[in-house]
């Protein structure tokens, strides 16, 4: 394994999500997990890469069930956006409503994650941190 000084590579992630590595092995990545978003982030996509491709999960059902369980705030938005035409009574509540769980379905998505994980990153170490979540951008969506 590399030196954990510095951000850890696919390799590594594969070990860990493989569960070959010694257990001191694994509590030394996980601390370093702990102190690094860019690694957290890598690992928390590598990891739902394999579920979504491992097999395991069928299509029909469960695909329905998991696109409601990640959309329920959109879901909630349109629907007291609509309620807001039909009861003018609660007009100004049921925007509110709409508002709030729109902003909670935007700051659930991973984008959303993403920019605050670069955000982090700018402010602990300008733009030459920043630029390295870029890079790790780059390198993950180009494959």
């Amino acid at each position: 394994m590399k030196n954990l000084g510095t951000c850890l590579g696919d390799v590594e992630i594969n070990d860990y999500l493989s569960g070959s590595l010694s257990e001191e092995k694994k509590a030394e990545m996980e601390r370093h997990l702990k102190d690094c978003g860019g690694c957290l982030e890598k690992l928390a996509f590598a990891y739902k890469t394999v579920e979504e491709f491992s097999g395991k999960k069928h299509k029909g059902e469960k695909s329905m069930k998991s696109m409601w369980k990640k959309n329920l705030w959109l879901f909630g938005a349109i629907l007291t956006f609509t309620l807001s035409f039909l009861a003018p009574r609660y007009f100004i509540q049921l925007l509110v409503a709409t508002i709030l769980m729109g902003t909670k379905w935007i700051f659930d998505s991973v984008n959303a994650r993403i920019l605050i994980m670069i955000y982090d990153a700018w402010k602990k170490g300008g733009e030459k941190e920043a630029s390295n979540i870029f890079r790790n951008l780059d390198d993950r969506f180009s494959r």
